[in-house]
Order: structure tokens, then C-alpha cells, then sequence
């Protein structure tokens, strides 16, 4: 019998604590989502302000409701309905929360008619046992008439994504839908394969922390009536890097094919975009209290603008103190008819900058340099592109035939001289089948090609001497020579057209 005693002790004090352990985590799991939503509500870096409608805890599981609401917009909000188990499963962790969003009566009955009445979004998270979490989030797919207009269908492919935040702050996070499209009679848009990655390390504040974001879509289209896009392998990337008392941000922007075309006109192309820019040396406390300036000026009134005319201009005579720098490390494209590319780099030097006042001081405190590159049969394209219009107005008022071969000949003829005129000034260097460009601002002066703007235009915007006209032609068809070169190289969008020639 003290045998069994010994034995019935332990047993006894085991399933004591195996029954009060849902309890403990309920607790605990309370005091802990009640602490994450202050956390939030507090943060001013945070557009949303998370409060508890209700926690009903039990013993086993657990259910509340949360609102989401917008702090520059309070009238615009979400609810979510979280049910929480707190059995601990070996394989699944201590405790499990499933949060499943709660839609207005207008925003349901649509999302009913769609989804079948599943949720449209069903968020599964598990908390494990050395404290990580780890959320999958889910969007079932359909395929239904379109809502109010039963002869269009909407394809929706779903959704499936993870985040997992270890006990090191470290956030892993991807998703993916396979496609959306809409299908009319005379309309078709959709989207292929879209993915986003993310990986970032939140320690501290939102300026210290550091990871990339990288989302791509694999096609993008419009076909209409009269209208068409397509875009394939378009891909967008955001990164961060600290480097002690400064911050270095990233933004690259990519599209590798690109197509419009409208009814009657011939198609336009392009391949291999892209924008890679970077700012560097950014303040990391004046990001911070910028962000933390711009959360609490979104709880105020929105007619308070000048808070945002003086948060900006704070935050630039900070930031012009770290001596920030600009890369542009890429901007460029390729069509049919050539490639265009430029890189420029821009740098303020902000030592001792007591304050910010636009004078002479501070402009001889910026150094930039950049240079452009453009394929001479593209430049030559785009300025026949531009002169057209001038040409034929030019022919209409001079009463000659506007036939496509004297526009397209005229054109030619301005096109040439305006590249000549660019490259005898040294605006445009000509560089084998390319023209460039460099770019510096240096001391205050602004140099192109190594030599002061204000000359180079002041060159090409000194008045020719008057050329005199040949005599007029009998013939119709050979009128669009007497039309003036000059005086179409010197008119500009709006400008009155010539006069009409007397007879």
C-alpha cells in the first residue's frame, strides 16, 4: 500500500499539473497578444491601431476579437475573430491561434458570392516551444461570374503563404497565387505567378532594421477594344542595410518585356528595364523621428498641412547633415530601335551645416556626376517622333502636299540638323553607333561634357542669319522644300504655327 502511495503521489501531482498547464499557457497567451496589441497601438511608426473587442479565455481554448482601424481614417476598420487552442501537441508547439477576418454585411455578400461562403482569408499560427512563431495564410481559389455582371468571369487562383518570426527577431516570410483573370466579351486581364520574399531582422527601432523584400510577377496584361499591354518578368525589390549611425536604403524596379499596341497603329516594344537606385548615408535617428513625426501626424486633423511642411523640412536639414548620397547605379531600356542607359551618383557634403538656407553656400556643397548613353538610330527615332507634328502643320499652312514621303523627308531633314547642331556645340558627343552625354555639377557650375551649360546653350540659341528662301514651285508636290528649317528647329509645343506664304 506505500508502495501504491508512493506511486499515486507523483501520478496525482502529474495530471494536477497536466490539467492546469491549458490553463497556465491560456493565461500566458492572453497577457501575451494583450502586450503585442499595446505594443502596436503605442508605436507610432504603425498606420494601424490594434485594440481588443472582446477575450473570452477557457480552460482548454480560448476566442476574442480584435479590430484593426486606421489611424489617419478611424472610421475604416477590420475586425478579426482569433480562436485560440491551448493543448500542447509535441509536433505543433504550445499553442495555436487561428484569425479569420470578419467582414462587413456589403464586403461578405461579395466575398460569399466568390468564395462560396469559405473565408476568403484564413490565418493559421502556431507558437513553439522556444517562443518562435511560425503564421501560414491561406485564399481558397474559384472561378465565378463577376459580381453585378454576370457576363464577365473572374479566376481567381488563391494564395499560399508562410511568416516565421525566430526568438531572434528574424522575420522569413513568402507567398504565392498562381493567377487572377478576368474574361469579357471584349475585355481580358490577368496576372501569372506572382511571388513575394521577404527577410529582415527587427532589432530595435524600423531604421535599424535590416533584410530585403523582393516581389516578381511573371506577366501582366490588358486586351480591349481598342487597346492592348502585356508585360512580362516585371520584378521589384526593397532593401536595407545599417552601417552604424546611418541607414542605406535600396529600390530596383525591372520589367524584361513590355508590348502596347492601339487599334490602327503599329505596335510598340521594349525589353530589359530597369530602375536600381540607392540612398546612402541616411541619418538613421532622423529616419527614425521622421517615422515616428509621420504616425503622429496621421492622428491629426488632415487639414493640418503645415505639420507636414515642417516635419519635411526637419527631417532635410537632418538628413543633408549625414551627408547623404544618391545612386543611381541604373536607368535604362532597350526597343527596336536601340538602347538608352544612365547612371548618375549625387553627394552633399553636410559637415558642420549649422542651417538650412538655399544660397550659393549651400549649392557648392552638392557634387554630382552622371552620364547618358543612347543609341543613335533611338535619339534619331524620338526626334523625327517630335517634329512630326510641327511638320505637318507647317505643311498645311504653307499649302503644300502632306503626303507621308514629304513628311516623313522633311522630318529627316530637321532631324539631321538638330544633331548636328547638337554635336558641333558639344551638347552630344558621338561615340561609334551611340551618342553620350556627361553630366557634373562641381563648385556650384554645371558642366556638360567638361564645359559650362550656359555656354553650350547659349551657342545653340543664338539666332541663326537669315536664309533666303528659293523661288516658289509651280508644282504642288515640291512645295515642302520651301519650308524653313530654322524656324521649325525653333518652335516649341504650342507655338503659333508659320505664316501662310503670299502668292
Amino acid at each position: 500500500m506505500k508502495k501504491l502511495a508512493l506511486v499515486a503521489v507523483p501520478a496525482g501531482i502529474l495530471a494536477a499539473a497536466a490539467c492546469a498547464l491549458p490553463w497556465y499557457l491560456g493565461m500566458q497567451t492572453e497577457q501575451a497578444m494583450r502586450a503585442e496589441v499595446n505594443r502596436l497601438a503605442s508605436s507610432a511608426q504603425s498606420p494601424l491601431n490594434v485594440t481588443f473587442m472582446r477575450y473570452d479565455r477557457g480552460w482548454l481554448s480560448s476566442t476574442a476579437v480584435s479590430r484593426l482601424t486606421l489611424k489617419a481614417e478611424p472610421t475604416i476598420y477590420l475586425e478579426v475573430r482569433h480562436e485560440i487552442s491551448q493543448l500542447p501537441w509535441p509536433r505543433t508547439g504550445w499553442v495555436r491561434v487561428r484569425s479569420v477576418p470578419q467582414w462587413n454585411k456589403e464586403v461578405k455578400a461579395v466575398l460569399d458570392h466568390y468564395f462560396a461562403g469559405r473565408p476568403a482569408l484564413t490565418v493559421d499560427t502556431v507558437v513553439d516551444f522556444d517562443g518562435s512563431r511560425k503564421t501560414t495564410f491561406s485564399s481558397p481559389a474559384f472561378n465565378q461570374p463577376l459580381h453585378d455582371a454576370p457576363g464577365t468571369s473572374l479566376s481567381w487562383g488563391g494564395m499560399e503563404g508562410t511568416i516565421s518570426v525566430g526568438t531572434d527577431k528574424r522575420l522569413v516570410a513568402s507567398a504565392a497565387a498562381p493567377h487572377l483573370t478576368l474574361q469579357g466579351s471584349d475585355t481580358q486581364a490577368g496576372l501569372k505567378t506572382l511571388k513575394f520574399d521577404a527577410s529582415w531582422e527587427m532589432g530595435g527601432t524600423a531604421a535599424d532594421w535590416q533584410g530585403e523584400t523582393r516581389v516578381a510577377l511573371a506577366e501582366l496584361r490588358f486586351s480591349g477594344p481598342r487597346d492592348q499591354v502585356a508585360m512580362k518578368d516585371l520584378s521589384g525589390a526593397a532593401y536595407q542595410r545599417s552601417k552604424g549611425d546611418s541607414v542605406l536604403l535600396g529600390y530596383a524596379l525591372r520589367v524584361g518585356a513590355g508590348s502596347s499596341a492601339k487599334a490602327g497603329e503599329a505596335e510598340n516594344s521594349f525589353s530589359n528595364a530597369v530602375l536600381d537606385l540607392e540612398f546612402d548615408q541616411i541619418n538613421k535617428k532622423a529616419l527614425a523621428k521622421y517615422l515616428d513625426d509621420a504616425g503622429a501626424g496621421e492622428r491629426r486633423a488632415a487639414a493640418q498641412s503645415s505639420f507636414a511642411a515642417q516635419t519635411v523640412i526637419d527631417l532635410a536639414a537632418e538628413l543633408l547633415r549625414g551627408s547623404p548620397v544618391i545612386r543611381l547605379k541604373k536607368l535604362g531600356v532597350e526597343t527596336p530601335s536601340g538602347a538608352v542607359s544612365a547612371q548618375a551618383t549625387v553627394s552633399f557634403d553636410g559637415s558642420n551645416l549649422a542651417e538650412i538656407h538655399f544660397s550659393p553656400e549651400l549649392l557648392n556643397r552638392l557634387q554630382a556626376k552622371g552620364n547618358v548613353e543612347i543609341a543613335a538610330s533611338l535619339l534619331r527615332s524620338q526626334l523625327q517622333r517630335t517634329v512630326r507634328p510641327q511638320v505637318e502643320v507647317a505643311l498645311a499652312q504653307q499649302g503644300a502636299q502632306s503626303t507621308e514621303e514629304n513628311i516623313k523627308a522633311l522630318s529627316e531633314k530637321f532631324t539631321d540638323a538638330q544633331l548636328r547642331s547638337l554635336t558641333d556645340t558639344g551638347i552630344l558627343r558621338s561615340s561609334g553607333t551611340n551618342f553620350t552625354l556627361e553630366a557634373e555639377v562641381a563648385s556650384g557650375q554645371f558642366l556638360l561634357n567638361g564645359q559650362p551649360a550656359d555656354q553650350l546653350f547659349a551657342t545653340v540659341l543664338t539666332p541663326a542669319s537669315p536664309v533666303l528662301q528659293p523661288a516658289r514651285p509651280q508644282r504642288p508636290e515640291q512645295r515642302a522644300d520651301l519650308i524653313p528649317l530654322r524656324q521649325l528647329a525653333l518652335a516649341q509645343p504650342g507655338t503659333p504655327p508659320p505664316a501662310r506664304a503670299t502668292r
